[in-house]
């Protein structure tokens, strides 16, 4: 038997084969050609050898195509796919070809060899589908229903070989223009005309399928960045966009592109389609001739944000929501004066979740409305049934801006009110944000109005986080302000929230409202709220939410902190304003120290920190603290101690920067009992000037 590289059956087999077969070297000029070529091309080996390839292009695919053709056979040492080339008398005639790179023993390119099938006439044109059949009559492409059968092959084909496959439907933009303006017939050939610049220009790993109407799907498979997606797909579009001439008429069109990545989405074929058809209508709103890529974060938030309402909605039919109920308090009268009811879901699984879990995800869907007539109806009920059991208690709900800007929103409460004869008088207040009542404040203004009649109140939740302005209180009429927790979490030592503060009291006092602080943590913040004239609040420092059967005991036995009774009395004015401030700069210099001795970055500068008379509380002692408190001897012991701690902290600092870290830290407790030393004494002073207020006050009546 003779060996299958026997030169002579060799040469037989290229030279009776009926594919075409070319051989260049490694500079890609044409060095041997085979029987079959001659017969297909018509050109002789005088004519090509020698020559490069290029020369049997028709024109009619890009140089793109080419460009990424030969990255591919760089990549992959072969390629495959329909090729368009010119025969010897100028037709063009189309190829299924393969390129393969031959290597030599040192890895170098040779020579490549192109082996190919000549398709004779468009009917015998094959296609990795031709076997099934399933055809886009008007432009032969795959249909749908095809495509649908073998996607499932194509994403199993990406996970083995680890390579991201790219679906995308394109949507031809405004075609229904040219329809209306030269006849279905010429849009027709349009699509056919798109369809065959689109399979010219894709390579034999990519897919186009015509989905139905002016809706393509293109498949590129084997890309490797999204670098490289990104540029594929602008070459799509530039491709669509060239000018298109039938029957004489030229027309240009564009399209709009939508992507999703396989294995970035990792979803089933359909859901690929679909995602690939939600990011085209995305790139629709954007424009004209775009592209957008489908993010799959986002879809992944939505889904959850879509399981999430539908559990909440069964939780709300199945009894699962619950109120809880935190009390609000006059700091210095020391009495109960409400509750505020706040809003949990007994879950099944998770226990009991606060309303920061689930509301924000419900604010802008209607169910957000359901739930807040529910509220409405269970703070009602619990209402009357504190009443009817000797407990008059004005309850306080939050009320969403969807359910407030509804028209029907007051004959809601109406209805409310009416299931549930027997209430006390203005047992029931509204709370609403500032957003909310910004979105439309005429309407807002009104239903205040209207509610008032019915014996309902109404407050501002998280005053000063918004954009509230002094016409906007004007135009919103409500009951109360609330001053949002973030301003009274750091009222001690943030001068900054101490202004805020001062400011929203002074607002309130000027426009006749109530104002009530929330988030009081501690009884240092009571006191001082309880001096810039904030006497009603609320806060962990009080007392958390509780369950509804709680609350009568809790009210029953609540004592007010020992130290705001001390204030009940005292009378402070704003021109003593500046005295607290001292207070808190004082804290403020000796927390920066203190953290410094525990390795941080000193924040004070250097003319603050050598000169006690130049600190924030050496400004006020020596200027305005003199002036208007000279003459009390509690004022005069101040001097000393304030020149102590600066001759501590100036220790401090030194052995930090020498590297005693040991020997700073023992003088932090000097300190602290310095900074407890002066709280102390400006404390006493700030009673006396309060004593000496009212004193003043009873004096002048």
């Amino acid at each position: 038997m003779q060996r299958f590289n026997d030169p002579t059956l060799l040469s037989i087999a290229v030279e009776n084969t009926r594919d075409g077969i070319v051989v260049t070297d490694a500079e890609n000029r044409i060095v041997f050609v085979n029987k079959a070529f001659i017969d297909v091309t018509g050109y002789s080996p005088e004519d090509v050898l020698g020559q490069n390839p290029g020369m049997l292009k028709s024109g009619r695919q890009s140089d793109a195509f080419y460009d990424k053709m030969w990255r591919t056979i760089y990549r992959r040492g072969f390629w495959q796919g329909e090729i368009w080339d010119r025969h010897k008398n100028g037709e063009s005639h189309l190829k299924w070809l393969t390129i393969t790179a031959v290597r030599a023993a040192n890895n170098a390119i040779s020579h490549y060899v192109g082996v190919f099938t000549d398709y004779r006439a468009p009917k015998q044109k094959r296609s990795r589908f031709t076997s099934i059949g399933n055809l886009d009559i008007l432009t032969q492409l795959p249909n749908r229903t095809q495509l649908s059968l073998h996607l499932n092959k194509f994403t199993d084909q990406a996970a083995r070989d680890k390579k991201l496959l790219v679906v995308s439907v394109l949507d031809l933009d405004d075609f229904k223009t040219i329809n209306d303006r030269h006849g279905h017939r010429f849009g027709d050939q349009v699509l056919v005309k798109l369809a065959e610049r689109l399979r010219n220009f894709l390579t034999a790993d990519d897919t186009i399928c015509r989905l139905g109407g002016d809706e393509f799907l293109v498949i590129l498979d084997n890309l490797l960045s999204i670098d490289e997606l990104e540029q594929q797909a602008n070459l799509v579009l530039e491709t669509i966009t060239k000018p298109i001439e039938i029957e004489g008429k030229i027309c240009q069109i564009s399209a709009c592109m939508g992507i999703t990545i396989f294995p970035f989405d990792n979803a089933d074929p359909e859901t690929l389609l679909r995602h690939a058809d939600q990011a085209m209508y995305k790139a629709k709103e954007k424009g004209t001739n775009t592209f957008h890529l489908f993010d799959t974060i986002q879809d992944h938030k939505t889904q959850t944000r879509r399981q999430l309402l539908h559990r909440l909605a069964a939780g709300l039919a199945n009894d699962e929501l619950v109120l809880h109920y935190q009390p609000k308090v006059n700091l210095r009268h020391g009495e109960v004066v409400g509750v505020e009811a706040l809003l949990r879901w007994n879950h099944p699984e998770q226990g009991i979740l606060g309303p920061a879990l689930f509301l924000p995800h419900v604010e802008h869907h209607d169910l957000i409305i359901a739930i807040g007539e529910w509220v409405i109806d269970q703070a009602l009920t619990q209402v009357k049934q504190w009443h009817d059991a000797g407990l008059t208690l004005p309850v306080s709900i939050n009320v969403a801006a969807r359910q407030l800007l509804r028209s029907d929103f007051v004959d809601t409460v109406k209805q409310c009110l009416k299931q549930h004869p027997g209430l006390p008088p203005n047992c029931l207040e509204i709370e609403i944000l500032e957003s909310a009542a910004l979105e439309n404040t005429q309407h807002v203004g009104q239903v205040i109005e209207q509610c008032r009649e019915l014996g309902i109140t109404f407050a501002l939740d998280d005053f000063g986080t918004g954009y509230a302005s002094l016409s906007y209180l004007r135009n919103i009429p409500a009951d109360t302000l609330k001053i949002d927790r973030t301003f009274v979490r750091d009222v001690l030592d943030n001068q900054n929230d101490l202004t805020l503060v001062e400011g929203i009291v002074g607002l309130a006092t000027a426009f006749g409202r109530t104002v009530i602080a929330e988030g009081v943590e501690t009884t240092e913040q009571g006191v001082l709220l309880m001096r810039l004239g904030c006497d009603i609040a609320q806060g962990f420092g009080i007392s958390s939410a509780m369950p509804a059967e709680r609350v009568p005991n809790w009210v029953k036995t609540y004592k007010p902190d020992p130290q705001w009774a001390l204030w009940a009395d005292t009378v402070w004015e704003m021109n003593d304003f500046p005295l607290l401030v001292a207070q808190y700069d004082t804290i403020r210099w000796v927390r920066r120290i203190l953290l410094h001795a525990e390795g941080a970055k000193l924040h004070i500068g250097p003319d603050e920190l050598s000169d006690h008379h130049h600190c924030r509380f050496g400004h006020w002692y020596y200027g305005h603290g003199t002036q208007r408190y000279g003459h009390l001897s509690e004022f005069t012991e101040l001097e000393r101690i304030h020149l102590s701690i600066h001759q501590v902290g100036q220790q401090i600092v030194r052995h930090m920067a020498s590297g005693e870290n040991a020997r700073a830290k023992e003088l932090a407790t000097e300190l602290l009992a310095h900074k407890e030393s002066i709280l102390d004494k400006l404390s006493k002073l700030q009673h006396q000037v309060a004593q000496s207020n009212h004193n003043n006050r009873l004096a002048r009546t």
